[in-house]
């Protein structure tokens, strides 16, 4: 019987997760599927606190695609997931991933399934049955805000490139401070992460001022894709896996592509299908949604179609070339906006 697999009801905060974490040494600590700067930053920065406390973590994240925030791998101690071996750790932790199903398939999932877990989250589809502790808060801005919160209360003292990588986490979750998930909490988290020696314009610039002639042209080629539906109420933009493979980049140095549709004012609901070079045939969605009383989220439409993620952001994979997957989206889409 998996270690993860617990009849009692997970427990929810941070004295749960600590008390749990003591009974280990060797922690392996992971984050969900094509890891974003929240994921790669929350599990750099709470590398380096475990560490500063006597544990031995290990960071499992793939710097294959991941794009700017791949510099703060430098910061702590890490493994490819292809190379994770369950002998070498006692235990798991996943950072800003709700469970095993939303880790990469193959030795990284095998550990998480095997070993005992804990849990430190912020998406509302987090799996509630999963880990032998948990500390998920969806309201949160970031996992990066968490481990900011979960240091705090431990009196974990952060060193600069601690606070680097939540800087990263904090920044890129809450798109610069700009989306709706940013509260004043997260804005006194960044104001004490600040004061640690965080240049955060020089941060600023590699996370979102350079960009290679390649991604500037798959941008352009985003925008020529542009497409409303059901009188404006849903934009949508697409990218082939024929497009990265002239444009000579990975979806990472694209990441603000989905602002494209989120810019026509009346797009309630904002779509990004893509088709990447390394699964051709496999259409991911990333979802973004806005307003009141909607009768649906990001999450339910990502969630429909197996995936996760926010009320207002989440994401999913569908089992079809773009044309495809764009019609049979477009075709739940009119049925929910009939049932709102």
């Amino acid at each position: 019987m998996s270690p993860n697999l617990t009849t009692h009801r997970a427990r929810g905060s941070v004295k749960a997760v600590v008390a749990a974490l003591r009974g280990f040494r060797r922690v392996l600590l992971t984050a969900h599927i094509r890891p974003d700067g929240d994921a790669v930053g929350s599990c750099v920065a709470m590398a380096r606190l475990l560490k500063a406390q006597g544990w031995e973590p290990t960071v499992a994240l793939s710097p294959l695609g991941m794009g700017p925030p791949r510099f703060l791998l430098e910061y702590a101690p890490c493994v490819a997931p292809t190379n994770v071996r369950v002998r070498d750790y006692d235990c798991v932790l996943l950072l800003d991933c709700g469970g095993p199903e939303r880790l990469p398939d193959g030795p990284l999932r095998d550990a998480a399934e095997r070993l005992p877990a804990m849990i430190i989250d912020h998406h509302v589809t987090s799996n509630r049955a999963y880990g032998l502790a948990r500390w998920v808060i969806p309201d949160a801005s970031s996992t990066g805000e968490l481990i900011y919160r979960f240091a705090k209360r431990m009196r974990w003292a952060i060193d600069r490139e601690a606070a680097e990588a939540l800087w990263v986490a904090l920044v890129t979750d809450t798109g610069r401070f700009a989306y709706s998930c940013t509260h004043p909490s997260t804005l006194r988290a960044a104001a004490d992460i600040l004061a640690l020696g965080v240049d955060s314009s020089a941060i600023n610039d590699r996370l979102y001022l350079y960009a290679s002639e390649g991604a500037m042209l798959l941008k352009r080629k985003a925008y020529d894709s542009l497409t409303t539906w059901f009188r404006g109420r849903v934009a949508l933009i697409c990218l082939t896996a024929r497009d990265f493979r002239r444009a000579g980049v990975a979806k990472s140095e694209i990441e603000d592509v989905i602002d494209i549709p989120r810019s026509i004012p009346t797009a309630q609901v904002s779509l990004f299908f893509y088709e990447t070079k390394d699964k051709p045939g496999i259409t991911r969605l990333s979802v973004r949604t806005r307003g009141e009383g909607l009768g649906f989220t990001a999450a339910s439409i990502a969630s429909h179609f197996g995936g996760g993620g926010h009320l207002r952001a989440a994401g999913c994979d569908l089992h079809d070339k773009p044309k495809a997957a764009i019609e049979t989206v477009k075709a739940y889409l009119a049925t929910i906006f009939e049932q709102a």
